[in-house]
């Protein structure tokens, strides 16, 4: 004899308390739950009708500005090695140079396959697995290094890991924010100059206290936070299905809800992968090869105009910024300032730098100004202060310069990361933030080269900062295309 009862006695049927169980009296074995599968309010616990804005959101914010901490100050950690390396190496500054540079330049380049690895596997695995890479390349050239060789590769698999976490990061913040987006993209952002400004002196003490090695084994032991800060990444669902709605997430199921059985076609058109996107089904089987690996790798953003134009803005804004970030301080012994004065100079831009990275984004959360006009004035003030630079001489005209450079720079990047995510969507975002790394990586690589030949053509770094100027002003140049593109269409709209 089979009975149909209820788990709780004192819940009225019907109600979403509920559990019905279909009890074999004869084996008094219960059968599987059945109840949960016609209960229509069931949904809501699947759906969130818009992001978050906030609750976990928080978090992944604050892994997202520790990652960058250790992505930007590793950079300027090494900078400080530099000197020691080329001592125990015994080789030229400049092979040292570029060796440590190897790092960053990985960091950048990985971005072109994190995307596609957060499209298949999803933010979290992908964000620890690059904290994994970093903290043992780091440790593996403090114990592991005899040689240059051996150097270069424990840098460049570092650089991998930091590529790999990055990227993650930041296409979740774009998930969990929609409302306050901008603004928690830039206190993310602020999480480099705060690496800057920490990492490096903290870099000299060590050293100082336990030689080189210590010194580099403790920032790759501390660089394994990394991927702690990819366990933070609690995925969310993206439902694309409710245009015009918002946008909707959908939770993984737990294990004691019968999924299939439930009706949410109503809700939901495409279940897209953790990392903010997923390959359909076409590609993998009747696509072909071609087809598959163009929609992993999102060629099709290149179509887009206003995505080409964005990724050429990236590449001039890295390479005058890496430019004046690494000949600032000789450019100012130059005109006569000190060598403290010139530090002070640097010290004033990093600081200005880190807070217009952290509240300018109130500016377009609060409708004041768009993302893309704040861009565009962003590229017009920073190239302005490198084109008058020539013309300044004195310690107070080249601080205001500096602090001018510090706030537009400081803007220009975080920004520019909200435009790109506005021209691409959430479903392809992870994939054009991969991109737009990679064009900012050739950005950075021509910068130190060009920028120092053209000192050892002219015998001056006034030309140098002309040209980065010049540089800048190209970016100009194309924000203005675009923001006539985007009025333009919008008049279509009305």
């Amino acid at each position: 004899m089979v009975l149909t009862t209820y788990r709780q006695s004192s819940s009225p049927a019907g109600t979403a308390e509920a559990d019905l169980i279909e009890v074999d009296y004869a084996s008094l074995k219960p059968r599987k739950p059945v109840c949960r599968a016609k209960i229509s309010s069931a949904k809501r616990d699947y759906i969130m009708t818009v992001a978050p804005d906030g609750g976990w959101g928080w978090f992944v914010l604050l892994a997202a500005h520790s990652t960058l901490i250790f992505r930007e100050g590793i950079a300027k950690c090494l900078g400080v090695f530099l000197p020691t390396f080329r001592d125990v190496f015994e080789t030229s500054t400049s092979m040292i140079g570029w060796i440590s540079s190897l790092c960053i330049t990985f960091a950048d380049f990985t971005g072109l396959i994190s995307g596609p690895l957060c499209q298949r596997f999803g933010c979290r695995p992908v964000a620890i697995i690059g904290g994994v890479f970093a903290g043992s390349g780091l440790v593996a050239a403090a114990y592991g290094a005899r040689s240059m060789m051996h150097l270069s590769w424990s840098l460049s698999f570092a650089g991998i890991g930091l590529g790999l976490a990055l990227t993650p990061s930041l296409t979740m913040i774009s998930r969990y924010f929609d409302k306050r987006y901008s603004m928690a993209n830039g206190l993310a952002y602020s999480g480099s100059g705060v690496g800057i400004l920490t990492l490096a002196p903290l870099s000299q003490l060590l050293i100082d206290c336990y030689g080189w090695r210590g010194a580099l084994s403790v920032i790759g032991a501390m660089t394994f936070n990394v991927a702690v800060c990819g366990a933070l990444l609690r995925p969310l669902h993206l439902s694309t299905g409710m245009k015009g709605q918002g946008r909707r997430y959908q939770r993984l199921p737990s294990n004691n809800d019968d999924t299939n059985s439930i009706d949410s076609s109503n809700d939901i058109d495409d279940d897209v992968t953790p990392g903010g996107g997923g390959v359909s089904g076409d590609s993998e089987s009747g696509g072909g090869c071609c087809k598959f690996k163009g929609e992993i790798l999102a060629l099709s953003l290149f179509k887009d105009p206003s995505f080409l134009l964005l990724m050429v803005v990236q590449v001039c804004g890295r390479f005058a910024y890496m430019g004046w970030l690494v000949y600032l301080i000789p450019h100012a012994i130059e005109k006569g300032i000190t060598p403290m004065g010139a530090t002070l100079l640097a010290s004033i831009a990093g600081i200005t730098n880190i807070f217009s990275r952290a509240l300018h984004g109130i500016l377009v959360d609060r409708k004041i100004l768009t993302a893309t006009h704040l861009l565009t004035i962003a590229a017009v003030v920073a190239a302005g202060s490198l084109i008058v630079d020539p013309l300044l001489k004195t310690f107070a005209t080249l601080t205001i310069a500096s602090l001018t450079y510090g706030l537009a720079s400081g803007v220009y990047f975080p920004i520019s990361v909200v435009v790109v995510k506005n021209a691409v969507g959430v479903e392809k975002f992870a994939n054009a933030l991969g991109w737009s790394y990679g064009f900012a990586g050739i950005g950075r690589m021509l910068a130190g080269f060009i920028t120092g030949w053209l000192f050892d053509q002219y015998g001056s770094y006034d030309v140098s900062f002309i040209v980065l100027g010049l540089v800048q002003s190209v970016a100009v140049f194309l924000m203005l295309i675009i923001c006539c593109v985007e009025y333009h269409r919008k008049r279509r709209q009305l």
